[in-house]
């Protein structure tokens, strides 16, 4: 799983270990990913690679095969986000870096593992989007614009896949639960001059449910899509947003 190991990632993975898979969680840093591994058990590989390093990649594939004997599913969950800005004002070394991890990232990723997965016939790839690869959004061109590359890319490799019984699909949570989103809110009022809980409360009136995401509702669509359910689901951008692309 790349972006695994800290944040939705980590979350993710947790579920992953908890529903009796083994998992390599491939982050940047070598500390955080050896410090996740240990956290989450014995069933758990730390392995240091950039996703924009495709012999990185290729070596984190092979530790992994070597450990676990096949990789039989892979979780692109690695993401940053771009500084905000209208389209004519974006930096273009910012756009590489946007794309490098979001879009590049995932077909580095893609390559790592599938060509295994094809010659097996047999794997499922699960790619972590986001809603702004729905809808335009004001001062995040550059990122919404790189989760809306990753929906053609998902829908291209499934049908690439699709022969040889490997499933693609894609999820694309909302505002998810956590420590960056609560960050983002208390910046939020202490910019705007608000009461700290107005930029929460703005957010969930915007859904039709009335409430976050949590990183539990990403972790159980994810089983699904990897689980009996979902095998004959493929190509697919599965949203979990609490009702807000409607």
């Amino acid at each position: 799983m790349t972006g695994g190991t800290r944040g939705l990632g980590l979350a993710l993975a947790r579920a992953l270990v908890e529903a009796g898979a083994s998992v390599a969680l491939v982050g940047r840093d070598a500390e955080t990913a050896r410090a996740a591994a240990a956290a989450l058990g014995p069933r758990t590989l730390g392995l240091a690679a950039d996703v924009t390093d495709a012999a990185g990649l290729e070596a984190a594939a092979a530790a992994t095969r070597d450990a676990f004997g096949a990789i039989d599913i892979l979780v692109c969950a690695a993401g940053i986000g771009a500084p905000r800005a209208p389209v004519w004002e974006s930096d273009p070394d910012a756009f590489r870096a946007c794309y490098d991890t979001n879009v590049l990232g995932v077909l580095l990723a893609m390559k790592a593992v599938m060509p295994a997965m094809i010659a097996a016939r047999t794997g499922r790839v699960v790619v972590i989007g986001g809603t702004y690869g729905h809808k335009g959004v004001a001062g995040f061109g550059l990122y919404g614009s790189s989760k809306w590359a990753l929906r053609g890319i998902v829908k291209s490799a499934a049908l690439d896949a699709a022969p040889y019984r490997v499933s693609v699909n894609m999820i694309s949570p909302g505002g998810v639960d956590g420590e960056r989103l609560q960050r983002l809110f208390r910046e939020s009022a202490a910019r705007n001059g608000e009461p700290a809980d107005a930029p929460l409360t703005r957010f969930t009136a915007s859904t039709a449910l009335r409430r976050l995401v949590g990183e539990d509702d990403i972790a159980a669509t994810l089983r699904h899509l990897l689980g009996p359910g979902g095998r004959m689901i493929t190509g697919q951008d599965i949203i979990v947003d609490s009702g807000t692309i409607l």
